[in-house]
């Protein structure tokens, strides 16, 4: 919950800007009744769980309509059914705030899982997850797990928060094969790469800290960061990776507790770090004294260049990296890691161990078979995304030919730029015609980008082609009744 001071004794909830509403707001659009309708039971149901705090400024009619692509006559309506139950107050010349709520609300998930939870939508094509699908090899080694080692672990009690000791051995030969010295001492293993992100970065903050993070970011990492009450502040973040020039002025002027960024196909942009940058970014840290944690989650989808670039961890033990099975292998294992120094990693394990006794041993054991087959691994990964990249950046460069994509160096998705702002309103309006996206914004700490939007290619081939084929057709129906060409 975000407090602006109002006078030397007085505090009261920041507004809520229209970018962060329509993310809470999530899916809607329900379809059958009016969209006034469907936009106050929403707006109700947010109030009712406390995701809008009472005492909460909500945005102006004009700039909530513009936002989801609405008529201002279409929010007014819904507002005013809102302040006709008693759940919002309108004050002249102030605005519109909650006034009532039934319980407290921790932070928003925003955006964070929408293409996750919730009924399964087939009347919308859904652009986007980057989520990809699992790899057949590791059916095949679920099929052909040692039943004489599960047993062996049956017998125990099952707790390692640390992880499987074989694991922990497997993850280090990983990064060893990577060009990074790396001992079974410095791994910990965890259920997916936020837990270790998080796990690491609440080691180095308090709240109240400063972190610096890459505008834009993936939303995972802005979520959890926010949930430990530090302050953001960005470094502008491109087709190369992280302006180094930019991140360096920033860490002197701000002296921050810790670094958080994306080295290897960073998401959004795709974008991948060279060596001259990896070795400024370990400079600025070493100079500065400040640790790195580096989410590496996405480093075995490189489609460009390099293929096995040396991990950013080489510049020294202030820089934390965190890996994942999610992109290499399947996300269904929920299996992740972080390397760090032992004296680290003991601490963090210790910690773990409080909060879920140690990660899925079965897991474990799973991916300790697979990633010995990491390079097979990567080669089926290469050759589906590159195919995938080609004839989504080919239908992009058809279908909406004033739209600007950044062609991603790998990954699942692409980072385009607009003409003009209204991402977020093209996106609402989008989705009332069939396909999900996401709009610049949910990557960014700070409301910017709504110049961008984010498009995955993970799924068919031919649904990603129909999802662009409907965003022309929105996009080109906008142009119209504005009169734009």
């Amino acid at each position: 919950m975000v407090l602006e001071q109002t006078s030397a004794n007085s505090f009261r909830l920041a507004a809520v800007g229209p970018s962060r509403l329509v993310r809470l707001l999530g899916d809607w659009q329900s379809g059958g009744a009016a969209l006034h309708d469907q936009l106050a039971v929403r707006l109700t149901r947010l109030i009712d769980t406390g995701a809008l705090a009472s005492g909460a400024k909500l945005p102006s009619e004009r700039s909530l309509g513009l936002a989801l692509g609405l008529s201002r006559n279409t929010v007014s309506k819904a507002l005013d059914l809102l302040r006709g139950a008693g759940v919002l107050s309108s004050r002249r010349g102030d605005g519109t705030y909650v006034t009532y709520t039934r319980r407290a609300h921790s932070e928003s998930r925003d955006e964070r899982l929408r293409s996750f939870v919730g009924s399964p939508d087939n009347a919308r094509i859904d652009l986007r997850s980057a989520a990809l699908p699992g790899l057949s090899m590791v059916a095949d080694e679920i099929d052909l797990l040692d039943g004489s080692r599960t047993r062996e672990l049956v017998a125990s009690h099952g707790y390692l928060p640390s992880g499987l000791p074989e694991l922990r051995l497997r993850i280090a030969e990983y990064y060893e094969n990577l060009g990074l010295p790396t001992a079974p001492e410095q791994i910990l293993v965890t259920s997916g790469a936020q837990q270790g992100l998080r796990l690491a970065a609440a080691s180095f903050v308090a709240p109240g800290s400063t972190v610096v993070i890459e505008e834009p970011s993936f939303r995972g990492a802005i979520e959890s960061l926010r949930s430990l009450g530090v302050r953001l502040v960005g470094v502008a973040s491109g087709p190369d990776g992280i302006d180094t020039d930019e991140l360096a002025a920033v860490v002197a002027r701000t002296s921050p507790a810790l670094v958080v960024l994306q080295s290897t196909v960073h998401n959004p942009t795709g974008s991948v770090l060279d060596g001259f940058r990896r070795s400024r970014v370990a400079t600025i840290s070493a100079r500065h004294q400040v640790p790195v944690i580096d989410d590496a989650t996405l480093a075995d989808t490189v489609i460009d260049g390099e293929r096995r670039p040396i991990p950013l961890g080489a510049g020294g033990d202030s820089i934390i990296t965190v890996g994942s099975f999610s992109k290499s292998f399947w996300g269904g294992m929920r299996l992740g890691w972080l390397r760090a120094r032992p004296e680290l990693v003991a601490e963090l394990a210790a910690v773990k161990g409080g909060e879920d006794l140690g990660t899925s041993l079965l897991a474990q054991v799973l991916g300790s078979r697979l990633l010995p087959k990491i390079e097979r691994a990567r080669d089926e990964r290469l050759l589906t995304l590159t195919e995938s990249r080609r004839l989504a950046l080919d239908a992009v460069g058809e279908l909406l030919p004033d739209w600007s994509p950044q062609i991603p160096q790998g990954g699942a998705s692409i980072w385009v730029r607009l003409p003009r702002p209204g991402a977020t309103a093209f996106a609402q309006r989008a989705e009332r015609h069939g396909v999900r996206l996401l709009p610049g914004t949910t990557f960014s700490s700070a409301d910017r980008f709504d110049d961008h939007v984010r498009l995955s290619y993970a799924g068919p081939p031919d649904l990603t082609r129909r999802g662009v084929e409907l965003l022309a057709e929105v996009w080109n129906e906008a142009a119209t009744h504005s009169g734009r060409p």
